[in-house]
């Protein structure tokens, strides 16, 4: 009669096996590569047996130091077994044991009939044993050892039993196990199926949508659309509320339901689909709600890697759906936010509710001095202060402050997930395979990054001082359209700053006639990428081909330009598209400040109608600017604000509309031109750097 006590002791190396951490490596991920437990009969065979004490002659097998200082030679409470037989078996003895190879062979003929031979067999040589790196292959072959059965065994091998002779398998146990090891299974695979729902739906349905811009809706139609939907904010007002302080730029009625759906999919796949264990085996948790609360965090951590991947790829200057889709920049920096958001939640609540169930399960005092759990601490701690270091008063007050701590801290979250998952599960099921993916998008964008310097290499700004706000820079022999980002090498050469290219013509003189600046207007538009210096020489100018960027200087690093004359910058770039408004016979364009430099190439290449409404705190900019405004309908004012209703609501006919400027300024654009659309065809583009 076997004790109690070695029943336990044999329960334990069933859980032991069956919920091993660690495995022979896998690629892709649960159920798309990485098969985790198929065939599950032939799993349920082997756990069936995997602890039942053994005859075995090899050390380990009754060594105290690898199997957690019991001996391997007796029960728990003293009881002795034969001196030849093990309580706790090795891999070794498994892998030599006849005995344990056809009880699992018989067990596999029986249960898995269903199963061609060569699957069997491809599984028994990797897995019969066991599942880690370390073990060895089985002494014979599934073929071979079904081949010793003469007789059908008689005796049925119950748990804590000593397996000496070829043995049935308990049949409540077998289908305990294999229901258990099923279910468990399918949990992980919905796990990741959930997972890449959240991924690629974030990718295709900005591709989707964009799409729809082809297909031939009438034109009113759409205008109309874009004033329900697509221009107007969704509340109003928004910028100065307290809601802002907190969740930064308020997003169009259009972002919003994008936004609401990617939260609503979260949600509902977090609480989606669960199964527990068969009560009568105990697989990992205590009781069912526990299980349940387990297989919640994992999926939580599925679906926070899923959304890391979304984020990274949301944030990136090379994004490939800023390639795919007519979305702005500017609509994915806020959709970055808000998945970061998403994310890190989801890994708050992940480490929150494996906390409390380890607590439960008497598994923390063991658990929180091993490195998968310290590292796992170290990212969900830096998630929890990246949340509010973020916001957008951080953001936007200290920008540089903010940049490095965003930087150091997603290193922290990345670095950590990776190690978290490597010394919990090493590479066995493939949940590393997510951050695979955020270092691939992370690396595309830098490496691209580094690809659109090294086209420019190191170049010489000149700087030219317009008054106490803003200043100018210049730098000749490079020609560009859109925007790029400035490295100024002599101090923080690890910051960057975006600036609109207002010019490829530096003029170094007098200002040029308004014929001549109209040709040479015309013409810079259509250079791209690096060009040699060139000089124009006319009777009272002299101009050079090069980028100008004008600046305001604001409290953070840009503030130090003012006391330079010339400087060593690195030029990334250029980046931006402008969309083509040449279906509309009317532009009126709206800037603030020197977001006109922003709207200049939509004025220069349309061929219709245009017209330039700016508003400038200083002279000073409005003179510097004039070389560059020659020739254009252009009404300025400065000191005071611009009518824009006035200036929208008297346009006739269908008309574009380009705003760059001010927040505040913006935003009153948008909701006149959303009530305009509702009324007579109107497209809106607005030009904005977000950080």
């Amino acid at each position: 009669m076997i004790h109690l006590s070695l029943v336990f002791v044999s329960l334990l190396a069933a859980l032991v096996s069956a919920g091993r951490d660690t495995g022979r490596p896998g690629y892709g991920l649960v159920g798309y590569g990485i098969e985790m437990y198929v065939p599950v009969c032939a799993y349920a065979c082997q756990y069936s047996f995997s602890s039942n004490p053994l005859v075995c002659t090899d050390e380990a097998s009754f060594s105290n130091t690898e199997m957690g200082g019991m001996n391997m030679g007796g029960s728990q409470d003293g009881t002795t077994l034969p001196k030849n037989v093990s309580a706790m078996p090795s891999s070794t003895c498994h892998a030599e044991s006849e005995v344990f190879l056809s009880t699992v062979a018989w067990c596999i003929h029986e249960k898995c009939s269903d199963v061609f031979v060569w699957k069997i067999e491809k599984w028994w040589q990797s897995y019969v044993v066991g599942n880690m790196p370390t073990d060895p292959p089985p002494s014979l072959s599934y073929g071979a050892a079904y081949s010793l059965i003469t007789d059908p065994p008689k005796r049925t091998c119950l748990k804590g039993q000593i397996l000496n002779e070829t043995s049935l398998v308990d049949e409540i146990g077998y289908n305990a196990r294999y229901n258990s090891i099923d279910v468990n299974q399918d949990m992980e695979i919905e796990h990741e199926r959930f997972g890449l729902v959240v991924l690629l739906s974030g990718v295709v349905i900005p591709v989707g949508f964009s799409l729809l811009r082809f297909l031939p809706f009438p034109k009113r139609w759409a205008s109309a659309l874009n004033g329900r939907f697509i221009y107007p904010s969704l509340f109003r007002p928004w910028r100065d509320s307290p809601v802002a302080t907190v969740v930064g730029d308020p997003p169009t009625r259009g972002q919003a339901l994008f936004i609401s759906y990617l939260i609503l999919l979260n949600i509902f796949l977090s609480a989606f689909k669960y199964s527990a264990h068969p009560v009568a085996f105990g697989y990992w948790w205590n009781d069912g709600p526990d299980e349940i609360m387990g297989d919640l965090a994992n999926r939580l951590g599925i679906l926070s890697f899923a959304n890391f991947a979304l984020l990274v790829l949301y944030s990136s200057r090379n994004n490939v759906l800023l390639w795919l889709t007519n979305w702005p920049r500017s609509t994915f920096v806020l959709l970055h936010r808000w998945v970061a958001r998403i994310a890190i939640l989801e890994a708050i609540l992940h480490s929150v509710i494996f906390l409390r169930d380890w607590i439960q399960e008497n598994r923390l005092e063991a658990d929180q001095v091993l490195p998968y759990w310290w590292w796992g601490c170290i990212a969900t701690i830096a998630a929890s202060l990246l949340l509010p270091l973020s916001l957008p008063f951080m953001r936007q007050r200290v920008y540089e402050v903010f940049l490095a701590i965003h930087v150091v801290f997603a290193i922290l979250i990345f670095v950590g997930s990776w190690y978290h998952i490597i010394f919990r599960y090493e590479h066995q099921w493939g949940y590393e395979t997510w951050l695979y993916v955020v270092f691939a998008v992370w690396g595309f964008d830098r490496l691209f990054r580094l690809l659109r310097m090294l086209c420019y290499g190191i170049r010489t700004a000149g700087i030219t001082v317009i008054d106490e706000d803003y200043v100018r820079i210049d730098v000749k022999g490079i020609v560009g359209t859109g925007h790029v980002y400035l490295y100024f090498l002599d101090w923080r050469v690890w910051e960057n700053h975006p600036f609109s290219i207002a010019s490829s013509i530096v003029q170094q003189k007098d200002a040029p006639s308004s014929k001549e600046n109209e040709a040479l207007a015309d013409s810079e538009d259509m250079k791209t990428g690096k060009s040699a210096s060139t000089t124009v020489q006319s009777f009272d100018q002299t101009v050079e081909t090069g980028m100008v960027f004008y600046v305001r200087l604001l409290s953070g690093g840009t503030k130090a330009l003012r006391y330079k004359i010339e400087l060593p910058v690195l030029i990334e770039g250029p980046y931006g598209t402008h969309e083509d408004l040449s279906d509309y016979p009317t532009l009126v364009c709206i800037a603030g400040g020197v977001g006109v430099t922003a709207v200049l190439p939509y004025m220069r290449a349309h061929f219709g109608n245009t017209f330039l409404y700016w508003g400038s705190r200083s002279q000073a900019l409005v003179d510097s600017l004039k070389p560059l405004t020659l020739g254009l309908n252009i009404e300025t004012t400065v000191g005071r604000r611009l009518a824009l209703k006035n200036i929208l609501e008297s346009q006739c006919g269908d008309f574009a509309i380009v705003v760059s400027g001010p927040a505040g300024m913006m935003d009153e654009a948008r909701e006149i031109v959303s009530r305009i659309a509702l009324r007579r065809r109107v497209k809106f583009v607005a030009e904005s750097f977000t950080y």
